[in-house]
């Protein structure tokens, strides 16, 4: 390509700059790198980009002591933990301290007025943990993977807008878990009277 300059005469310097870029812009595009900011970049790796939890106001102490107790770190395979896990360890102290913290997000959640029945579900979630951390060892482990804090913490932030269907779901799991603790109950009852009838 050739352009004239000033005086009429082919100026061949603007073809070879057009030709250079076009040849460098060619290359770039062939060889672009998929998590390089460019425009560019395929959709594939813009829907792995993380993005942040918006959290409300009203409940942000809430979260926060959820995330440090429940899921704050990251082990190798996307396992994730928090001090709850740590401090469960040492006997007593452990388990009292992260029931204050259970009870204060309940709490919090009376406070704001969460209904009855998604209260009831929360301190259904904090008597499971409670019970299973007393199991030395396996109990801390069934804590680590159950998250009270965090479940509860879920509950508490969707409450927050008042879901009909959410509400639903708690009245379902409630019934759920009382069929449960009756049948764990009445079956070692059923088991040992059948056993003292053929005694």
């Amino acid at each position: 390509m050739y352009f004239r300059g000033a005086a009429g005469c082919p100026d061949r310097r603007g073809g070879n700059r057009e030709t250079f870029r076009t040849v460098l812009q060619s290359h770039f595009e062939r060889h672009s790198v998929p998590n390089a900011t460019t425009s560019k970049v395929p959709v594939s790796y813009r829907d792995r980009v993380l993005t942040p939890e918006v959290i409300d106001p009203r409940i942000a102490d809430v979260e926060a002591l959820a995330r440090w107790f429940d899921y704050a770190f990251e082990l190798p395979g996307g396992f994730r933990f928090g001090f709850a896990g740590i401090i469960g360890l040492i006997p007593g102290i452990g388990d009292l301290i992260d029931a204050l913290v259970s009870i204060y997000i309940v709490g919090r959640a009376i406070q704001l007025g969460i209904p009855r029945v998604a209260i009831a579900r929360m301190l259904v979630n904090v008597a499971i943990e409670g019970l299973a951390g007393a199991v030395p060892f396996i109990g801390d482990l069934f804590d680590v993977a159950f998250k009270a804090n965090r479940r509860n913490y879920q509950l508490l932030k969707s409450h927050l807008y008042r879901s009909p269907r959410q509400t639903a779901s708690d009245w379902l799991f409630l019934l759920v878990t009382v069929l449960l603790v009756a049948a764990s109950v009445a079956l070692p009852i059923i088991v040992l009277v059948e056993l003292f009838k053929h005694l």
